[in-house]
């Protein structure tokens, strides 16, 4: 966790030593001090946030996130297109091509498309999608039924009440007989997310919720992040599994958590493997990383958002070596990562809008 968040905290920083860096060289008069205090408050502004949650300073963490996440969403947008600028300016030069556009011009046309896409950013995730898929099978003794898969909520505190009763009216609206969370549900620490379980509550399918931990949960607290779940209604799958609707649910803990349960118990693992030829095996996992000796038809996962800002999807397709959506891996199994429905860190999303999935396993018996 500590290497991570230095990862993170060199990497942002460089982001505004480069952006600040551009706009003291165009501007040469600017006042270098207030650029680099403007700077080193703003990198840290994460951990500064971190810390009065913790303290219960909620009215100041609430305002510090909306403004310092904010302008993490603008500068990463900003980075990215005056990269581009510099590498075309490049690219002009070395092919001794004269370039019209001035710094002073890049400079400002970066800032209002940055802005630009920021403002359709914080728009676009406030658009829950349903995604639709079917999947038939031969081990479903009759009938069919609907999972409703819900991932990455993030709720704390930018992801609130507000937020949440929009995706708990999604689901009023698709009526699945179960909803699965495939983990990252919870990301708050000072906020009272208890004052959410009502939301949930409301919200009973008929064959139940389940859900799995992911990486969030553990960061946010591990047992207050299991109250909350079970409090909700949820069952939480730690490395056990169930039987609802004609098929088995498994749930491990999130990979990256080192918990005694991030892997199927012996005693499950034992059943899944006992019941694979005639039962469909759902696994909620929230990674999307495949274990090729865990028994499934149909692994759940979430974890990626899509990269949740354009161009990031393909850092997370680099990283994971999957997409967003259904895969049909190499033995024939299938493989489901959802964009989740939140956001984490910037309240935006470019070109990934958020999702909750419904899907529909149906038999293929007559």
């Amino acid at each position: 966790m500590l290497s991570f968040i230095s990862v993170a905290l060199l990497v942002y920083g460089s982001m505004h030593l480069y952006a600040f860096g551009k706009v003291w060289r165009v501007f040469p008069h600017s006042p270098r001090l207030a650029l680099v205090l403007a700077g080193v408050v703003l990198t840290f502004s994460p951990i500064i946030i971190h810390y009065m949650e913790g303290q219960g300073w909620h009215g100041a963490a609430l305002v510090g996130a909306w403004a310092g996440y904010t302008w993490m969403g603008f500068l990463f947008l900003f980075f990215c297109i005056i990269v581009v600028f510099d590498l075309v300016h490049a690219l002009a030069s070395l092919l001794h091509i004269k370039c019209s556009l001035s710094e002073v011009k890049k400079l400002r046309a970066a800032g209002l498309l940055a802005l630009a896409a920021l403002g359709y950013g914080l728009i676009e995730a406030r658009q829950i999608h349903v995604e639709e898929i079917k999947v038939t099978t031969p081990k479903l003794a009759s009938g069919r039924v609907t999972l409703a898969q819900i991932s990455d909520l993030h709720l704390g505190i930018m992801m609130g009440d507000a937020f949440l009763e929009r995706v708990i009216a999604r689901l009023r609206e698709i009526k699945p007989d179960i909803v699965v969370a495939t983990g990252d549900i919870v990301d708050g620490q000072g906020d009272n997310l208890e004052g959410l379980v009502r939301r949930f509550q409301a919200c009973a399918p008929p064959l139940g919720a389940y859900a799995v931990v992911g990486n969030h949960e553990h960061h946010a607290g591990l047992d207050s992040s299991l109250r909350f779940l079970r409090n909700a209604g949820f069952v939480v799958l730690r490395g056990e599994s169930v039987t609802a609707g004609g098929i088995m649910l498994a749930g491990v803990d999130d990979p990256g958590a080192h918990t005694p349960d991030q892997a199927l118990r012996p005693d499950t693992r034992k059943k899944l493997a006992s019941a694979i030829a005639n039962n469909f095996i759902v696994l909620l996992k929230h990674q999307p990383v495949v274990d090729s000796d865990t028994p499934f038809d149909l692994q759940l996962s979430g974890h990626i958002h899509g990269g949740q800002i354009f161009p990031f999807v393909y850092l997370t397709r680099l990283v994971y070596g999957v997409h967003t959506g259904l895969t049909r891996l190499a033995d024939g199994r299938l493989l489901y990562v959802n964009r989740g429905a939140g956001t984490w860190g910037p309240p935006i999303r470019l070109f990934t809008p958020p999702e909750i999935t419904l899907i529909t396993i149906e038999s293929e018996k007559k």
